[in-house]
């Protein structure tokens, strides 16, 4: 996450203020095009912004149907708006340790298999594999197959459907960086309507800077780890 200082000024630049619609627009490249929007839309409600959409499908669908575009640069009116950040979405890396302690959430893996099975990982991340208990819940499920468009409701909540958490716990979904993550938080409780269900932020990247972290699941032996860490550090240095 960036200093809160840092996100009221970039909040103000953008002339945004509590009663603003904001309306999050991406490329829509891709699924993981989406997750940056599902990032900023998250990022902006936990800044108290009450009205806020996501263009589903990004400029892509937009231009597909047609519809006005403009070249004209747009000049802003810097707002006054100073919220305080509101950390009910928010998971922290002590956040999820208690969690662990005391098994009292679910802990969604949102990266596709070769992640959460331990066969690779983030570049910054020290060690692959997913969280202890942690389930997976691909975020590219949440789209039409082929495409960039986030599925119905009727859909999402058959996607839902698929954590079940108990009652009275919480949901945590992470990634690698909170991307990825922040699509499986969107559907989950934007759009599928599961209460407290939180985003891990720094995710696996921000989780394995501990000096001293619980065992992962699905970690890979020393040896092959050793051999990754090897290779990623040959490929940085002379690619």
């Amino acid at each position: 996450m960036p200093d809160h200082a840092k996100l009221v000024a970039l909040l103000q630049s953008l002339g945004l203020k509590a009663d603003s619609h904001a309306v999050v627009v991406s490329n829509g490249k891709d699924a993981t095009d989406f997750g940056a929007m599902a990032r900023v839309y998250w990022t902006l409600k936990s800044l108290g912004l009450k009205e806020l959409s996501i263009v589903n499908g990004g400029m892509q669908a937009w231009n597909a149907a047609k519809l006005p575009l403009s070249t004209q640069p747009v000049k802003v009116a810097p707002s006054s708006y100073a919220p305080t950040f509101d950390a009910t979405w928010l998971s922290t890396r002590q956040d999820v340790q208690q969690s662990l302690k005391l098994s009292n959430a679910v802990l969604v893996d949102s990266r596709p298999d070769a992640f959460y099975q331990g066969k690779t990982q983030a570049p910054a991340a020290k060690l692959a594999g997913t969280l202890p208990g942690a389930v997976q819940l691909d975020f590219n499920q949440w789209f039409e197959p082929k495409t960039a468009l986030f599925v119905d409701t009727a859909k999402a909540k058959q996607i839902a459907a698929q954590i079940q958490v108990p009652e009275g716990q919480g949901a945590v979904a992470f990634c690698n960086t909170g991307h990825w993550a922040a699509t499986d938080w969107f559907g989950l409780s934007e759009v599928a309507g599961i209460p407290n269900v939180k985003l891990y932020a720094g995710s696996m990247v921000d989780w394995t800077q501990q000096p001293d972290f619980p065992q992962l699941q699905n970690a890979p032996g020393r040896g092959e780890q050793l051999l990754r860490s090897t290779k990623q550090w040959w490929e940085r240095k002379f690619n």
